[in-house]
């Protein structure tokens, strides 16, 4: 049977990223600190209010349910941490990657190799190959609309760091 508990249980993991979120975005708009320190605070302070909410009611959860609670905590953070970083790393990944595959390429032969025109063709190929867009004629489609919720995310996130590109 499900009690009062046991709801709370299943559920204090994702309030907690909520609110770990929510701290995170107070820290961004009120603090001069960069988004990676603001990330850790918010994650580390609702973390430890995790940890209080567990020893206060210790007596009447088992290892199992306090387990649960703090490797679920975790995880969610973890892809909450993921999908704010996503579009800041995606560019710098590609720049490791072309200096991995070229040691000591220079800047002009990064610029001439990771131009626009490099880009857009990549990315489209790639997304062609994923089926998340289609071609028909000369335009291109939404495979699947869930994924304007998700670029719409991270257009909310470019807003918040103010990252132009």
């Amino acid at each position: 049977m499900l009690t009062k508990l046991s709801v709370y249980i299943i559920f204090l993991p994702f309030v907690s990223v909520l609110f770990s979120s929510i701290v995170f975005l107070f820290f961004q708009f009120f603090s001069n600190q960069k988004y990676l320190s603001n990330l850790i605070i918010s994650f580390f302070i609702m973390f430890s209010l995790n940890l209080i909410i567990i020893y206060k009611f210790n007596q009447y959860l088992n290892s199992q349910q306090i387990f649960y609670l703090i490797f679920a905590y975790l995880c969610n953070s973890f892809i909450f941490m993921c999908l704010v970083q996503t579009p800041i790393s995606s560019l710098q990944l590609t720049l490791l990657r072309i200096i991995r595959l070229k040691p000591g390429i220079n800047k002009k032969n990064i610029i001439k190799k990771y131009n626009s025109h490099h880009i857009f063709e990549e990315r489209i190929k790639r997304l062609e190959s994923t089926n998340i867009i289609y071609k028909k004629n000369s335009s291109y489609f939404l495979k699947n609309k869930k994924i304007l919720l998700y670029l719409n995310f991270l257009f909310i996130l470019k807003k918040m760091f103010n990252i132009k590109n």
